[in-house]
């Protein structure tokens, strides 16, 4: 599957050191894409930095997505995935957290570290334990009001993620949102 990923940086692979700096956590810990280029473009200037003089878009591909190979923040957790997660835990996982992948993976975060609110520490405990069972992202749609179009992901593991192009790309700010003047390929 192709994604993007904006970022003002240049790079030939993606580490996951980095993570949760440019967007934080929100949706979970890991590399985060989007299926549509225009929220790439704009998310190339990290909201929480000023404005940066470089900016490029990653087409990257994933795995194709299975039904149980991973979650969706809002809807309910593949019975493969939380059968895979009681075995691996040595407990039962309580039937209201199934209901919303985003539930399910604060839970089992909590559960790896002992807290009783999801932090940055429960997310990245959350997906280095989600990517052990073979689970390799978080799904939520680009708009919550259009659940069957545009997905963006959050991927566990930088190993999942294979970088296509690389492109050099100038922005300009128009309406509150970047958007793309002009690109070249880096080689």
């Amino acid at each position: 599957m192709l994604f993007y990923h904006g970022s003002p940086e240049q790079f030939d692979h993606f580490d996951l050191s980095r993570a949760g700096e440019g967007t934080g956590v929100k949706f979970g810990f890991g590399i985060y894409l989007t299926e549509s280029e225009a929220s790439a473009v704009h998310y190339s200037q990290p909201r929480n930095m000023p404005p940066t003089e470089e900016h490029y878009l990653y087409t990257v591909e994933i795995p194709e997505l299975t039904e149980d190979n991973h979650l969706v923040s809002a809807q309910p957790v593949n019975p493969a995935i939380v059968k895979k997660t009681e075995e691996k835990l040595g407990k039962a996982v309580p039937k209201e957290v199934t209901e919303k992948g985003k539930e399910f993976r604060k839970w089992v975060g909590c559960v790896l570290t002992g807290a009783k609110k999801a932090g940055f520490a429960e997310e990245k405990a959350a997906a280095q334990f989600l990517d052990g069972i073979g689970v390799i992202c978080n799904v939520w749609p680009q708009a919550q009001t259009k659940p069957d179009g545009l997905k963006n992901c959050a991927v566990f593991n930088a190993d999942h993620v294979h970088i296509v192009k690389v492109e050099k790309i100038e922005i300009e700010k128009k309406d509150k949102k970047y958007v793309l003047v002009s690109r070249k390929e880096v080689k």
